[in-house]
């Protein structure tokens, strides 16, 4: 039984440790100014203002990395959640996307926040400001239908 016991032990120790070495990747990909989404989309001001402070850093290449990002587990989870972010919506390669693909993005855009789904709570939890009053969701929204109905209508 003691045996049993240090082997756990001795493995259960390696693995934290062996944890605290691993480094993820916590990339910056190059921001190309003419695919961003203001270079290419009529974006007011106070639209840009509420998707930098709630959106950017899980789907854009301009992620603000906090410090906690560097410990495991959390790193492991943030690295997770921005790869998947910017797998779904890069706002920073927004030019890439054509004008079908955009408009709908849109489209889930408006009905994620509006539904409380986005930014996720985990984000929310450590990052108050990217909480969404009901006056940012309709400036998204209002925005994002407009910008959404002149993409489907031959907008670029």
């Amino acid at each position: 039984m003691r045996v049993r016991t240090r082997v756990s032990t001795g493995l259960a120790v390696l693995f934290v440790g062996s944890a605290l070495w691993i480094r993820l990747d916590r990339t910056f990909p190059a921001v190309d100014p003419q695919l961003r989404l203001e270079a290419t989309a009529d974006v007011p001001a106070p639209v840009l203002a509420v998707l930098r402070r709630a959106c950017y850093d899980c789907h854009s290449n301009e992620t603000r990395w906090p410090w906690y990002s560097s410990v495991p587990p959390a790193s492991w989870l943030i690295a997770h959640d921005v790869k998947e972010g910017r797998g779904q919506l890069n706002l920073s390669a927004w030019g890439r996307y054509n004008p079908f693909d955009r408009a709908d993005m849109l489209d889930k855009i408006c009905d994620r926040v509006s539904k409380g789904r986005m930014p996720m709570w985990q984000y929310r939890l450590l990052h108050p400001e990217a909480r969404l009053s009901d006056r940012d969701i309709k400036t998204v929204c209002d925005w994002s239908e407009t910008e959404a109905a002149r993409l489907v209508q031959g907008g670029t």
